[in-house]
Parts: structure tokens; C-alpha cells; sequence
């Protein structure tokens, strides 16, 4: 690699070509995590372990799930049923065959065929006294040897899934033997099909739209459950020593990363095939956002297949990223977080499905090879093994923490005071809430819940969606009248998580009888914006009974154009129809948002009005805003929005921008021109604190009031390029929305000055090696680019694609996509507005100020 030319594009800042040594470049991959490897074998990054390949095709091909029985033989499914192709020379069914160890040398050299039958066979595992539960996608079943000749002759089904969807890995999936006794499986989002899922005994759970869910039954296939609902596809099931249930979700639409999810009884986990594939309908959510949801412990690689605990740590593989990585635990509350780490990387044929963990610690690996999701007749096994024994040596996952065992009781506990889980509602931290709501359900409170005893909002929020789950588990045992009555007096609720609860509730159950009193809603001249987004969603799908499968929702963006046109409708609500219209809407025209500003006063319907023709960036909207910032019966703070959205122009419309300079101008005009003329020019010679001197840096830039100039700030000086604000910006990082109350102002302008501090999980940066010695940074999207590339999104907001045969190795970044230095590319007055903004902006528009 001598002399190569590499390019950084870090953060999505591009620096120029530059010739770099062989020393050097081996410097910098080593600090971007990276090892070099010509050869096919995947790199294994952590030096502690080791990789053999044990198995492949011809021998085995497209395995799915495998495990391990009690002798220590490994039992791996061939999936020949994944939509096979027309000219497919394999088996009609699929086969189960166990891996032996033929003499005593530790290897697994003998491959025997132990089942052949079922289509779409997912998962496999070990239920003791030679009987293995087998999954697929229509039924759970369990096999055994009962003569010991090697081959399976008994089998009994334990659950029968019923439904007409039938692709082959969105039905019955992950599975798990659970330390209670139960049996636990994953069924995917079905297309959002009904199903009925039917147990030995008779007994049954029923659904359809709701998603993904984890169910479980006894072993012989009786007393069917309903554990968790709000996943894409739950395929990855464990329970690690601590006795917690996890799940890697393969969630591959809009809203990545896929998720690493700690799994309580009752725990809703946001995600509804009803409302939408892509995952960002306003009356869902993927971490916790939405009152009821649980947040994830921590985002994984693409299509994440299997969890398992080995150590102290959580594994997970990932088809998509051709990769292993392996979790951490740190203590959240009740739960826990963690960040990813690469331990394995493969290229573009490894694609890890299941693992199972063998009685000298090695870790064995299913490898599908190649991205096709018909079967193709390739495949590999694999052997993860330590380098010597000490790396197993007193590891272990944490304990049950304190804050943990206190929420066990609140959801097991049959002697407990209904008074006790109604203040446990009241906590902050949602797993000790979700404890408190199962208790009132399995220890059969709800009824004894007196309307007197429901003081807080937390306490009807969580009487609703205890119901809610009850008639989610068993949908005859809520009357109609009883819930429609629970959701009108919601509806009704001086508290948005109230009433955020209720709208999901009635759009879910269809409650059409409600759509006077959510229309009537919008009649609240200081709703939040939350719940109108909430609440035009919710009319969208009760007047449609459908949701887009995209990003963009054509029934609800119809009802925002028609409310914000609607004259007759209060100025501000009109203002958030427009924040919630992308810039391509065809109305409302750029004239016709012009003539909205035109003697108008409210502000939220001013500044919607400027930034949504500062969004379209054409030069009909230019030349509005260049007429509102020059027409003096409009307010000035309007008008300085307007300014400061002909930045991007500012040359084009120089003439303009020298005029409203002028002494005799209002300040605050003057004030703006000033910056956007120096828009890329620190004019301030102040001493700067360290970046750690939080303290000094408050001192400087701590004290502004002026929102309405930090929000200029922040669109005008490409924050807008990473994040959303109030319904504008792009999705790179997080949405700022609701900082205000949430982050104190330190916590904030630490956040600006260390970025990389504390990286959420949804924005977690990928650097990618490619094949020519480029390393490029960004978060990945949501769908691959144009044949087979992936898909990033710099700190710019632009979106770029690398071809996945010329990637080298991909890696998740310690480093948050945005850049250290922004402070350094303004002046102290407009960080110290930035700030200001930042901390109180949602609260402003949440009041119509």
C-alpha cells in the first residue's frame, strides 16, 4: 500500500488527496479500528480470538438456525425453502443435520442428515431429554431421536400459525427456551396480515397490524401468551445468567439502526405494520419517543439475526453489515444501554444468521454467503474460538441490579397495593412504569382503578394502556363501550401524554366514532405540536384505514394542505400544518404563503411561512422572501427570517441586504445583515476557553434570551444540515426539537464543544475502508443505493453511496458525524443565541410566542 492516496472524508468533511506511506497508513486504519486481510476469511478484530471454517457447500448450504444438544453435537438447519428458484436442483424441504466430533480431536468432522421436512425453517433449539423445539415460519414443533439412531422420528406440533401471509422470514422466527420453563418465539410484522397463533391446548392469540411480537408457551405447546408486541421481526431471541430476555430485531426499512432490545412482559416497543412500513408515522416510534414505548439498549449492524450471552457480553450478528458485534452492558434505570463493537467483519459474501455457543467456549456461526434471498446453494459454517482458556475466565453479564429488582415485584407480586404500582407510574424511568402497568393487569387491578385515584396524568396514561394490553392479549375481554369511553375522556385530557395515548388507541381499534372529538381537537388554539401531528395522523388513518408504506404519508399531507389554506382556521395551528409539509408540497404556492405573511401577527404561522420557502430553495421562493424582509408592515422578527433565509443567496440579493443595513434600519435588521455578510468569518477576538472549561464557556455565551435570532442561527449556520427542528432540517443527528426542559444549557453547549461525548444509538457514525484506500464517514440509510451500494449520509446532509464489493471493512465510529469546532465557526453572540434557542425553542412555539 505504499505511496497509496488516500482520501478522508471524516464527519463528511472532505480534505484534499494526499499521498500517505505504508507506515502511515497502517497508523491510520490502526486508528480507525481497521486490519487489513487479503484473503476470504473474515477479519476477527479482537486478537483474543480466532476463526476456522468447519463446514461448506457442497456439504451445507443456506443453513439458517443451529444449537447445540446435550452431547455437545451441533445441529444445523439447511434452509432449501427460501424462495427457491425455478431451476433449483435441491431438496423440496428442508433438512436438519448434526455435526459430530468422529475422533475425539474437538473438531466437528462428521455431518449426518437429522430431520428432513418443513418449509422456511428458521430456528432450532435444545429443550433437553433429546427434544428440540424447531421453528418455522407457520409452526413450532419439537423432534427427537427417540431410538437413537441418529435421525428424528417423533415430531409434535406445539403452535400453528394461521394466516395468509407466507414470506418466508416474517412469520415464526426467533425462539428460545426460556429459565422459567416456557418456550419463547418471535413472529415478525406478517405483512401486517391477521393470524391466529394456536396452541396444543386450544388456546390462542390473535392480532394483525400490530407487528412483530414475542410470544411463549409451555413445552408441550399449551397455555399460549403474549409477551411483547412493537417489533419489525424479532428474529434473535435470548435469555442471558441474569435471567433477562433479549431480542435483536432484523428491522430493515426507514428507521435504522436494527435494535438490541432488553424484553419485559407487557413492553410495547413502538413499531405498527398499520402505520406504515417505513417506522416514522407520528403515531409510532423506535426509542421510546411515544408515551407507552420502551427505548432500545443499544442499535446493531442491518438484519440482525441472532443474540446470544457468551461472557460478559451480548453477541449479535449482522446479515446485512457481514459482521459480529458484541455488547457491553451499562446500567439504565431498570435497563441498561450499550455501544456497538465489531469483533468480526467479513465482505460482502459472510452473512452470519445463528450462533451457538459449544462446552469449551468456542462460538459456531451460520453463514448464508451471498445477499440473496433466494436459496443458491452456498454456505458456510463457522468456528469462533478463544485464543486460550483465560479469556472465558470469570465473565459474566451484570447481576440484577438494584433498580431492577425493585420493578420485579411491581409487575410479579400478588400481594402488592394497587395504591403502590399507581405510584410506580409516576417514575421516570418507563421499565419500573411498563412493571407497574403488567401488575394491574396479571394481578387483576384494573377494575378496582376509582376514577378519584387517577391524579396524575401518568396514572391515566397507564390505566389506558393497561387496558390496551389487555385487549391486545385478549381482545373479548375489553368491552367497546369500555374503551371508547376510556379514549373520549383521554381525548379530553389537559395532558399531551394523555391525550397522545388515547389517539393511538382509537386509531388502532378503528374507533371511527371518535373522529368528531379528534377533529375537534384541532380546534385548540395551543395544542403542541406533538399531539396535531398526532391528531391529523390519526383522522388521516380513521378517514383511510390505511398508511402509507413510505416516508411520505399522501393522506395526512392532503389534510395539511387543506388546514393550512383554511383561513378560517387559527393563524398558529395553520403555521404547524406548514412545519409538517415537505419543501416539493404543490401548495401552498410560493405566492400564496407570501400573501399568509402579509398583515398577519402570529409568529408561528410567520416563521412556518419563511422556512418553509427557505426548504424549497428555488428562485421563485428566494425572490418571496426577499419581499417579506423588504416590506416594512411586517414585523421586523419576521422580516429578519426572512434575511437570514437569503443567506444561501445573499450575493444575488446583495442590493437588498445593504439597504436593511443601514443605521437608520431597525436593529434587530441590522443585527442580521451583519451576520450573513460575515457568514463565514469569526469576527470576535475573544479568548476562547478550553473545550472542557465548560464553566468559562457559560460565563461568555450563557446568558442570551433571544430565541428568534438562535433559530436564525441554527438554520442559517447548517445545523439545519444534520438536524430537525421543529419539522425542518435533515436526520443525520438527532431531532432538537425537545430539548428545551429536557437539557440544561451547559448540558447543551457541552454537547456543541464535545460532540462525540455521548453518541445516541440511532446516530452512531460508519467508517468505511474501501478497496482503494479511501476512508469515508456517515450514518447509514435507511435502503440500499443502485446495485448493491451502500447508502450514507455525511455531516453535510448529503447523501453518498459506495459500491459493497469495493468495501474493505465497515466499522462503527466512536466519533459522533458532527464535527468538532462548530463554536469556531461563529461569533460568541450567535452561539450564545444558538444556545438560547436550543434550550427554550420548543417551549416558544409549544406557547405561540
Amino acid at each position: 500500500m505504499c505511496n497509496n492516496k488516500l482520501r478522508f472524508v471524516l464527519a463528511g468533511w472532505s480534505l484534499p488527496l494526499i499521498h500517505v506511506t505504508a507506515t502511515t497508513m497502517s497508523l491510520l486504519l490502526g486508528i480507525c479500528g481497521f486490519v487489513a486481510n487479503a484473503d476470504e476469511t473474515p477479519r476477527v478484530l479482537d486478537p483474543q480470538w480466532r476463526l476456522t471454517q468447519i463446514a461448506s457447500e457442497p456439504d451445507l448450504v443456506t443453513p439458517t438456525g443451529c444449537c447445540f444438544d446435550d452431547q455437545g453435537r451441533l445441529l444445523v438447519i439447511e434452509c432449501h425453502t427460501h424462495f427457491p428458484p425455478d431451476d433449483y436442483l435441491g431438496p423440496k424441504t428442508d433438512r436438519i443435520y448434526r455435526f459430530d466430533d468422529s475422533d475425539g480431536d474437538g473438531v466437528l468432522d462428521r455431518q449426518r442428515l437429522f430431520y428432513e421436512g418443513g418449509e422456511a425453517t428458521m430456528n432450532i433449539a435444545n429443550l433437553g431429554d433429546g427434544w428440540f423445539a424447531v421453528c418455522t415460519r407457520s409452526e413450532l414443533m419439537k423432534l427427537r431421536d427417540s431410538v437413537n439412531d441418529g435421525i428424528a422420528d417423533q415430531r409434535v406440533v406445539l403452535l400453528t400459525h394461521e394466516t395468509s401471509a407466507n414470506y418466508p422470514h416474517n412469520g415464526l422466527g426467533g425462539l428460545t427456551l426460556g429459565p422459567d420453563g416456557w418456550l419463547y418465539v418471535g413472529q415478525g410484522e406478517n405483512f401486517g396480515e391477521p393470524y391466529q397463533l394456536i396452541g396444543s391446548d386450544g388456546s390462542k392469540q390473535v392480532g394483525g397490524g400490530e407487528g412483530g411480537n414475542v410470544f411463549r408457551c409451555r413445552t408441550d405447546g399449551s397455555r399460549v401468551e403474549r409477551v411483547a408486541t412493537g417489533f419489525w421481526n424479532p428474529f434473535g431471541l435470548c435469555f442471558d445468567s441474569a435471567n433477562r430476555l433479549w431480542a435483536a430485531g432484523n428491522d430493515p426499512d426507514s428507521m435504522p439502526p436494527n435494535r438490541l432490545m432488553h424484553i419485559v412482559h407487557g413492553g410495547d416497543y413502538g413499531f405498527q405494520f398499520r402505520f406504515g412500513r417505513a417506522g416514522i408515522h407520528p403515531l409510532q416510534s423506535w426509542n421510546g419517543e411515544f408515551p407507552g414505548t420502551l427505548p432500545m439498549t443499544a442499535g446493531t449492524g442491518e438484519a440482525a439475526c441472532a443474540v446470544i450471552q457468551h461472557g460478559s457480553h451480548l453477541w449479535v450478528t449482522s446479515w446485512g453489515d457481514n459482521r459480529i458485534e458484541r455488547y457491553s452492558l451499562d446500567p439504565r434505570g431498570a435497563s441498561w444501554t450499550s455501544k456497538t463493537e465489531v469483533v468480526v467483519q467479513g465482505d460482502e459474501n459472510f452473512r452470519p444468521v445463528a450462533m451457538a455457543i459449544a462446552k469449551d467456549g468456542s462460538i459456531y456461526i451460520t453463514d448464508w454467503v451471498d445477499r440473496s434471498y433466494p436459496v443458491h446453494g452456498k454456505g458456510r459454517l463457522w468456528r469462533l474460538s478463544p485464543v486460550n482458556d483465560a479469556v472465558l475466565q470469570t465473565q459474566s453479564l451484570p447481576e440484577i441490579t438494584a433498580a431492577e429488582t425493585n420493578a420485579l415485584p411491581l409487575s410479579e407480586s400478588t400481594s402488592m397495593a394497587i395504591e403502590t404500582r399507581l405510584n410506580a407510574l409516576r417514575n421516570d424511568d418507563p421499565f419500573v412504569r411498563q412493571a407497574a402497568i403488567t401488575g394491574l393487569v396479571q394481578q387483576d387491578q384494573l377494575s378496582a382503578l376509582d376514577q378519584k385515584m387517577l391524579t396524575d396524568p401518568q396514572h391515566r396514561v397507564g390505566r389506558m394502556l393497561a387496558w390496551r394490553w389487555k385487549e391486545l392479549c385478549d381482545p373479548a375481554s375489553v368491552p367497546a363501550v369500555k374503551r371508547n369511553t376510556m379514549i373520549a375522556a383521554g381525548l379530553k385530557d389537559d395532558s399531551d401524554a394523555v391525550v397522545l395515548t388515547a389517539l393511538r388507541w382509537a386509531a388502532e381499534r378503528m374507533c371511527k366514532d371518535q373522529l368528531p372529538a379528534i377533529t375537534s381537537l384541532l380546534k385548540q388554539d395551543r395544542l403542541s405540536p406533538p399531539v396535531f401531528s398526532a391528531a391529523m395522523a390519526a383522522i388521516a388513518y380513521l378517514e383511510t384505514g390505511a398508511a402509507s408504506g413510505r416516508g411520505r404519508d399522501p393522506a395526512i399531507e392532503k389534510r395539511l394542505v387543506e388546514f393550512a389554506n383554511d383561513v378560517t382556521r387559527s393563524a398558529r395551528l395553520r403555521g404547524l400544518a406548514l412545519q409538517r409539509l415537505p419543501p416539493d408540497a404543490d401548495s401552498p404556492s410560493d405566492q400564496e404563503l407570501g400573501n399568509d405573511i402579509d398583515g398577519n401577527t402570529d409568529r408561528v404561522l410567520s416563521r412556518e411561512v419563511v422556512r418553509l420557502l427557505v426548504a424549497r430553495g428555488t428562485d421563485g421562493s428566494f425572490d418571496e422572501l426577499a419581499k417579506i424582509a423588504s416590506n416594512e408592515s411586517i414585523d421586523e422578527q419576521t422580516r429578519a427570517d426572512a434575511i437570514a433565509g437569503l443567506s444561501p443567496k445573499a450575493a444575488s440579493y446583495a442590493g437588498l441586504i445593504n439597504r436593511l443595513s443601514l443605521p437608520k434600519q431597525p436593529a434587530v435588521l441590522q443585527v442580521e445583515t451583519k451576520r450573513i455578510r460575515n457568514t463565514n468569518v469569526r469576527r470576535d477576538n475573544a479568548a476562547r476557553p478550553s473545550r472542557e472549561n465548560i464553566d468559562g464557556w457559560m460565563q461568555l455565551v450563557g446568558r442570551s434570551q433571544d430565541v428568534d435570532a438562535g433559530r436564525r442561527v441554527f438554520f442559517r449556520r447548517g445545523c439545519s444540515n444534520c438536524h430537525v427542528h421543529s419539522g425542518r432540517g435533515t436526520n443525520t443527528g438527532p431531532d432538537l426539537t425537545h430539548l428545551a426542559g429536557q437539557m440544561t444549557r451547559p448540558r447543551i453547549l457541552e454537547s456543541i464543544l464535545n460532540p462525540s461525548k455521548e453518541v445516541g444509538p440511532l446516530y452512531v457514525p460508519w467508517t468505511v475502508l474501501t478497496s482503494d484506500g479511501h476512508v469515508l464517514t456517515g450514518l447509514k440509510m435507511d435502503r440500499p443505493g443502485a446495485k448493491n451500494q451502500l447508502r450514507l449520509q455525511g455531516a453535510d446532509g448529503n447523501i453518498f453511496e459506495v459500491p459493497r464489493d469495493e468495501i474493505e471493512q465497515l466499522q462503527p465510529s466512536e466519533k459522533s458525524i458532527m464535527p468538532v469546532g462548530l463554536e469556531d465557526s461563529m461569533t460568541l453572540d450567535e452561539l450564545a443565541d444558538l444556545i438560547a434557542f436550543l434550550s427554550e425553542g420548543e417551549l416558544d412555539m409549544t406557547a405561540g410566542n
